[in-house]
């Protein structure tokens, strides 16, 4: 998930706003309860003041990005370091002091089980902010909300004018803060299984049960004993009702309104939980919050609806399905163009190399490992949401494939892509046996406009196919031209029985009666070159030996070694029937 920081400047300028950037302030509200606190970068010598850190980009880093003297991509202005230990996030911040302000973050985000004051003195060192968030946060939860409210901000910014400016709602966290300024509480909109989808800014009032489902915990049980003893659940799943209820000193609950939110059909899909503000509920509470759910429904239901179509439209834009026209794929993914963009295909660890493409079903993705396939796909989103947050991610069957549009210059594309396969190399990574086959990548660039995704996705099956079972992990057609021209070759010849020559398996029938090794003997001539001393050694006999067996082959077969065609004809015989006996094994 490559570090988002590096030896090399940003393009923007730093004294001139990115498109989207948001205060670090901003950022800190959003995260709402799961902040502990912000940490204000210290006021630059002599000028007794530093200007207010903006976040256009955010990464996660782990040990190795921040320990590691070459970046793997451009720099971020918000790095969180993910399971790195406190001296090293230190040793980092330190190493920082000697960079260009271009070539730095703005600032920092950690979890106050490693918060301290050599922290804090290494970041004010370094010139850089800091937000503290809670020791039970999420990385994930926190990109996420992050994301968001970075993507919010950008559309805001490149919106035409009079754009969205309607009565509908764009998301549910747009929603959540409606209902609670109407409602006077503080709101949480969550799913069946009480995780949070969305939620309003807190007051200083928020009690114990809203602040760990911001958190992303589980409530406590006492609680939702006390939920299901009143009755709450089943009255929200089964009605439209506002149910209230009430606070309770012991477990430290405020006031609450609940509701159920139900689709046009009467399903269960949501809920809504207001908590009393400071300042109590408004006098017309009930009708905002039975308003809200009406409204989460409409935005929940398409969101219910359109992972199937978003999924649909996204595979036929990668060429599957019937594929897609430039226009329409354009407006689907939100992109008026995809400016520097490339495409990558990823064979996923656990998927099989049998050169046969992506060819598992869409919907059950399985592989050597079961559900470790599918998990693999889902970490890996992870990553490529940090690298490039526009990217778009569609698995199909056991291959990935990930279209990165507008990339900068200088965005070091392949020594991510080997930065990631390392990373999913490393002992733990994933939760798969050793021997499972290994991520691997090809890359192709540029890819220059929508019409060529479905074309570029193909080129990277290509590459895929050639490269499985060997050592090659990062590659592109241009580095492996070779290997894909030679398989394709291979294949096609193997796709025509007339073109197998009987002569070779005449040879082999002949060495497996008396034992001869007359095939094993051409074919160590044939791949050094035809040099007989050379093919002599390898093979552990003495030359003599070889000029005899090879002598013997040509009086089997009717070939003559010394014509050049029939040299060609020989390695091209051999080489087909080794695929194909591999491919056999391989089943």
């Amino acid at each position: 998930m490559g570090t988002m920081y590096g030896q090399f400047a940003r393009a923007e300028e730093l004294d001139r706003p990115h498109a989207g950037a948001i205060p670090l302030s901003e950022i800190a509200t959003a995260l709402d309860a799961a902040v502990r606190e912000l940490v204000p970068a210290e006021p630059e010598p002599g000028s007794g003041s530093r200007p207010t850190p903006r976040v256009h980009t955010v990464a996660l880093a782990e040990f190795a990005d921040l320990a590691s003297p070459v970046p793997s991509a451009p720099p971020a202005d918000l790095v969180l370091p993910v399971g790195v230990a406190a001296e090293h996030v230190a040793t980092w911040l330190r190493g920082l002091g000697a960079r260009p302000d271009a070539e730095r973050p703005v600032a920092l985000m950690v979890k106050e089980d490693i918060d301290g004051p050599a922290l804090r003195a290494a970041a004010s060192e370094a010139g850089l902010a800091m937000i503290v968030v809670d020791r039970m946060a999420r990385w994930d939860l926190l990109l996420a909300a992050i994301h968001r409210r970075l993507e919010r901000a950008q559309s805001r910014e490149t919106a035409p004018p009079g754009a969205g400016e309607n009565a509908a709602f764009s998301d549910l966290a747009e929603l959540a803060s409606v209902i609670a300024a109407g409602a006077g509480g503080m709101v949480t909109i969550e799913r069946p299984d009480s995780s949070v989808l969305a939620y309003s800014p807190s007051d200083g009032t928020a009690d114990g049960l809203r602040a760990r489902a911001i958190l992303g915990r589980v409530a406590p049980e006492d609680s939702m004993v006390l939920l299901g003893a009143w009755g709450v659940v089943k009255r929200i799943q089964n009605t439209t009702e506002v149910v209230a209820v009430p606070a309770h000193a012991e477990l430290g609950m405020r006031p609450r309104l609940v509701t159920g939110i139900h689709s046009p059909s009467g399903q269960f899909i949501g809920s809504i939980w207001v908590q009393e503000g400071a300042n109590g509920f408004s006098p017309d509470a009930e009708t905002v919050v039975r308003g809200g759910a009406s409204a989460a429904s409409r935005v929940l239901t398409r969101e219910l609806e359109a992972p199937s179509a978003t999924e649909l439209m996204l595979q036929r834009v990668f060429g599957e399905r019937g594929g897609i026209d430039a226009g329409t794929a354009s407006a689907f993914l939100g992109l008026p163009t995809l400016g520097d963009a490339a495409l990558i295909g990823i064979a996923l660890p656990g998927a099989a190399e049998d050169g046969g493409g992506a060819v598992a079903s869409v919907a059950g993705v399985a592989g050597v490992a079961g559900v470790g396939v599918a998990g693999v796909a889902k970490m890996l989103r992870l990553h490529v949401g940090a690298f490039a947050p526009q990217a778009r991610f569609v698995l199909l069957g056991e291959r990935a494939y990930v279209l990165l549009p507008n990339l900068s210059g200088g965005h070091r594309l392949e020594e991510w892509a080997e930065m990631l396969v390392a990373k999913f190399d490393a002992p733990g990574a994933r939760s798969m046996p050793p021997e499972t086959t290994p991520m691997r990548v090809a890359i192709v660039a540029p890819v220059t406009g929508f019409e060529e995704v479905a074309g570029a996705r193909a080129e990277a099956d290509r590459v895929l196919d050639a490269i499985a079972g060997s050592g090659t992990r990062v590659t592109s057609l241009t580095q492996s031209r070779t290997s894909v021209l030679l398989r394709e070759a291979f294949e096609l010849l193997g796709e025509r029985p007339e073109l197998i020559d009987p002569r070779f398996d005449t040879l082999r029938d002949y060495d497996e009666r008396h034992g001869a090794e007359l095939v094993a003997s051409l074919r160590r001539y044939v791949d050094t070159g035809f040099n007989a001393r050379e093919a002599a050694r390898l093979l552990g006999v003495h030359p003599n030996t070889l000029r005899y067996r090879l002598q013997r082959a040509q009086e089997i077969t009717g070939l003559d070694l010394s014509r050049t065609e029939d040299r060609l004809l020989a390695a091209l015989q051999l080489e087909l029937a080794a695929r194909a006996a591999s491919a056999t094994l391989a089943k």
